[in-house]
C-alpha cells in the first residue's frame, strides 16, 4: 500500500484555489529565508566599526625610598593598573649599589603580580667578564623577595648597553635564564637603537618578553617624548619581535636639564634631586594628551605581539616632576583630559577673605598671571608667589613661580579685607 504524502494547504495571494505544498518544500523555503537573514547580519557586522581592544597597563615603582605618599599611590594602583614592576637593585655606576626597602606587606596586599627589576648601569662594562657575580646578585634578589612572601611573577633586567655589546648581553641573559625558577618569566627593557642590530634576535630569543622604552632615549635637549617617532619605533620593533611578546614603556614624568656655561646638558634631574650646581636649567614635560593619542593609535593598529603598556613611573604626592596620579589614571581609563582651574573665596572668622586656587581637572591647569578682584577691598596681600597690585583696583599678580597647578591640588594665593565680603568676585586673567 502506497504511503500518502502529507501536504500543507496554503492560499494564493489572489484568494483563489488553495495551493498544496509539501513539508519538505516549506522547510527549504524557511532555510533559504534564514540564510538571507544570516548573510544580512554578517554584512552589517562587517560594516560596523569595532572598538579596538584595551590593552593592559602596569606601572614601574622606581623610587629608591619608600615613603608614605608613595605607599598611598601603591595602595591605589589596583584600581587602574594590573601589575607592578618594582626596582629591587641598582648596580652602578662604578661600585655603587642601591637596594630599596619596599613595604613588603603593602606589596602583598595589592594582590598584583610583581616583577622584580634589576637596573645595571650602561657604563658597567663587559658583562661576560662579570657574569657570575652579577648573576648571583640578581638571583639573590629573587630569594630576598621570596623570604618576604613575594614570589616574583617575573624578573626584568634594565641594562642600556651599547649596540656593540648585544652579543655578550644575549649570552649573559641565556646563562641567567637557565638558573631561574621555571615559573619566573625573564624580560628586559630595550632601546629603539637596538632595532636594526643583527644581534637583537639572539637577545630576544634569550628572554620571554621585552619592554620597548620610547621615552628619554635621545639627546635630552631634544625632549623626553615624540609620539610620531615612538610609533615608528613600535612598528620596527613589532617586526623584529615577531616571535616574542613585548610591552611599550611610556612616560608619566618630566625632567630638569642642568646646563653648563656653554649651554650643554651637564645633568638630568627627574625622580631624584641632584646636588650638582649648574649655570642654567630647563624644564622638560610630557603632555598626557600626546601619550593618550599614541596609545589609541597603537591599540587601533593591533600589533600581534604588543601585550600592553608600562608606565614610568608611579606618581605620588611630592614627586615634583611626575604627573598627578589622577592624570595617569585618566589616561589609562580613557577619561577626558581637561584642565579646570577654580578660584575659591572663603570668608574667615576674622572677616578676611582667603583666596585659593583649585585644580579640579584631570590634567595640570595653567596658573593665571593675574587675579583681578571685583569689589570694595581696602587691604590684602599675596602669598606663594603672588603679590598685591593696585591698578587702581586690587589685583593679585603672579611672580616667577610655577606656571601650572598640578591636577587635584590647591594653592593659597592671598587674602583680602573688603567692605562687603558677599559681593566680592575674583576672575583669573
Amino acid at each position: 500500500m502506497k504511503r500518502r504524502r502529507r501536504c500543507i494547504e496554503t492560499h494564493s495571494p489572489g484568494g483563489g484555489r488553495p495551493a498544496l505544498r509539501s513539508r519538505a518544500q516549506v522547510r527549504r523555503r524557511v532555510a533559504a529565508l534564514l540564510s538571507v537573514l544570516v548573510a544580512a547580519l554578517l554584512l552589517a557586522a562587517c560594516g560596523a566599526t569595532a572598538s579596538p581592544p584595551k590593552l593592559p597597563h602596569g606601572v614601574y615603582v622606581w623610587q629608591r625610598v619608600w615613603n608614605p605618599p608613595l605607599e598611598t599611590s601603591v595602595a591605589a594602583t589596583p584600581q587602574f593598573a594590573g601589575s607592578l614592576r618594582v626596582l629591587a637593585l641598582q648596580v652602578g655606576p662604578g661600585a655603587r649599589r642601591v637596594e630599596p626597602e619596599p613595604n613588603w606587606e603593602l606589596l602583598r596586599s595589592t594582590g598584583l603580580p610583581v616583577t622584580v627589576v634589576v637596573r645595571i648601569d650602561g657604563s658597567h662594562g663587559d658583562l661576560a667578564a662579570q657574569a657570575t657575580p652579577l648573576q648571583q646578585a640578581v638571583l639573590a634578589q629573587l630569594d630576598r623577595w621570596r623570604e618576604h612572601g613575594i614570589v616574583a611573577a617575573g624578573l626584568e633586567i634594565d641594562y642600556d648597553c651599547a649596540t656593540a655589546q648585544l652579543v655578550a648581553y644575549a649570552q649573559w641573559l641565556a646563562q641567567l635564564r637557565a638558573q631561574l625558577p621555571p615559573a619566573t618569566a625573564l624580560s628586559i627593557t630595550a632601546l629603539p637603537a637596538w632595532r636594526e642590530a643583527a644581534a637583537l634576535d639572539a637577545v630576544l630569543a634569550a628572554v620571554d618578553q621585552s619592554v620597548l622604552q620610547v621615552h628619554a632615549v635621545q639627546n635630552p635637549a631634544q625632549g623626553l617624548f615624540d609620539a610620531a617617532l615612538a610609533r615608528r619605533w613600535v612598528d620596527d620593533w613589532s617586526r623584529r619581535s615577531a616571535m616574542r611578546p613585548f610591552l611599550v614603556a611610556l612616560p608619566a614624568y618630566g625632567a630638569r636639564l642642568k646646563l653648563d656655561e656653554d649651554g650643554a646638558v651637564a645633568a638630568v634631574e627627574s625622580e631624584q634631586r641632584l646636588a650638582r650646581r649648574s649655570a642654567a636649567a630647563r624644564e622638560l614635560a610630557v603632555d598626557p594628551r600626546d601619550v593618550a593619542a599614541l596609545i589609541a593609535a597603537l591599540e587601533a593598529r593591533r600589533y600581534p605581539q604588543l601585550s600592553g603598556f608600562v608606565w614610568f613611573r608611579l606618581p605620588h604626592d611630592g614627586d615634583e616632576r611626575a604627573w598627578a596620579l589622577r592624570t595617569l589614571r585618566a589616561v589609562i581609563e580613557r577619561a577626558p583630559l581637561r584642565a579646570d582651574l577654580r578660584v575659591a573665596v572663603t570668608l574667615q572668622s576674622n572677616g578676611a577673605l582667603n583666596l585659593t586656587l583649585h585644580s579640579d581637572g584631570t590634567v595640570d591647569a595653567p596658573v593665571p598671571s593675574r587675579l583681578r578682584v571685583h569689589g570694595d577691598c581696602s587691604a590684602g596681600d599675596g602669598i606663594n608667589g603672588f603679590t598685591v597690585q593696585r591698578d587702581p583696583g586690587i589685583s593679585l599678580v603672579r611672580g616667577d613661580t610655577a606656571a601650572v597647578l598640578r591636577a587635584g591640588t590647591s594653592r593659597p594665593v592671598g587674602w583680602l579685607r573688603c567692605a562687603d565680603a558677599t559681593a566680592v568676585r575674583v576672575t583669573p586673567e
